[in-house]
């Protein structure tokens, strides 16, 4: 079940998205795609909040660095 995508604007290079926190429950109940930034819940999860960290980076080029910015995602799965 997809839930949610995390999109990126104005970013220079190629993006990637990575789970880089949250508790071990909340690591397993959740998958990104690490090329689009579908957020997934793996089949089967008990009902509860979920959170994680997700790093973004955006590659950047010949003009923009590289940077990768934190951001928190809370899930209730009902």
């Amino acid at each position: 079940l997809v839930i949610k995508v995390i999109t990126v604007k104005a970013a220079e290079g190629k993006v990637s998205y990575k789970i880089v926190g949250g508790n071990k429950k909340s690591k397993k109940a959740l998958k990104i795609d690490g090329k689009t930034g579908k957020l997934t819940i793996k089949k089967g999860t008990k009902k509860g909040s979920y959170k994680v960290t997700v790093a973004v980076t955006a590659a950047g080029n010949d003009k923009y660095k590289a940077c990768t910015k934190q951001v928190s995602v809370n899930i209730k799965v009902k």
